[in-house]
């Protein structure tokens, strides 16, 4: 059996919001960046170790938090692979989720946020909005999202991870899978958590539970064709205006994203030591010396 992760750390137990982002970095910013990191592997280990004990052959794990480069690899379980890198790159290969297709038989996500516009939500940004082959509109977050991603290939989602208005969210669209709602946002940046350590005894034993079930959860899959527009932190602002109608929704997306206007095209090849810290003014690369 082939178990696919998508991680992210907004719906982390223990997290409620990010770093500061600026060019000097305090020790209680550094720390509270790391801390996050560890509480986002820590939550992916316990799924991971719950496709083992449900008798997973292969589970691959891919880093789709920011720069994808936030888990850390050496706290992983040892038997786990892992996605990580530059996210930007996925739209080259017009693939969200790199080697997600049929030969995987779950998908499982952690760390789950709430779509743009959700108040009761943790750190809420991302909504994908689909007019489907049939005239439907679908509002998507970035959960839901990959589960329509893996339906478009066949694999059923069988586990969701995040606040509870990320899972209530998923649910909606596949009832009958695994999940742990690991807190209870008021506001996008105040929440009640449960502990790391519950929650991840908690992924752990809901992903071997979702994982025996995989025979009986269907997959979502949005009917093609589509067009897809993309808001970031405003719900109402929505990219492209005039989005292309495409044969099915992985297309749709990889369409829509690289047509709002914070797209930068990857043209060049570059070895990135720069990368992730964009923060400083001399990250742009710059041919007179790169």
């Amino acid at each position: 059996m082939n178990v696919y992760i998508v991680a992210d750390i907004e719906g982390t137990a223990g997290v409620v919001f990010y770093e500061h982002r600026h060019n000097e970095m305090s020790r209680l910013n550094y720390e509270l960046l790391q801390r996050n990191r560890i509480l986002m592997t820590e939550e992916v280990n316990a799924a991971a170790r719950g496709a083992f004990d449900a008798g997973a052959d292969l589970v691959l794990v891919h880093d789709h938090h920011g720069c994808g480069y936030t888990l850390l690899p050496e706290r992983l379980d040892e038997r786990v692979e892992l996605i990580h890198g530059r996210n930007e790159h996925t739209l080259e290969m017009k693939v969200r989720h790199p080697d997600l297709d049929g030969t995987f038989d779950a998908l499982v996500l952690t760390g789950m946020h709430a779509k743009a516009g959700t108040w009761a939500g943790g750190t809420p940004h991302s909504l994908i909005r689909v007019e489907d082959g049939k005239g439907k509109v679908h509002e998507l977050s970035e959960a839901t999202m990959s589960i329509a991603l893996a339906g478009a290939s066949g694999v059923p989602c069988v586990f969701c991870a995040g606040d509870r208005a990320t899972v209530n969210d998923a649910l909606d669209l596949v009832p009958n899978m695994a999940f742990v709602i690991t807190k209870k946002h008021y506001a996008p940046q105040l929440a009640r958590t449960m502990s790391p350590k519950r929650a991840c005894e908690m992924i752990r034993a809901s992903v071997r539970e979702g994982l025996a079930s995989v025979g009986e959860i269907k997959p979502f899959a949005i009917p093609g064709p589509c067009t897809v527009q993309i808001a970031d932190r405003n719900p109402e602002a929505l990219w492209p205006k005039e989005p292309n109608r495409c044969e099915d929704f992985p297309t749709a997306l990889t369409d829509a994203i690289r047509n709002v206007p914070w797209f930068k095209p990857i043209t060049k090849i570059d070895d990135g030591w720069r990368w992730p810290d964009r923060a400083q003014p001399s990250a742009t690369p710059n041919d007179e010396w790169n």
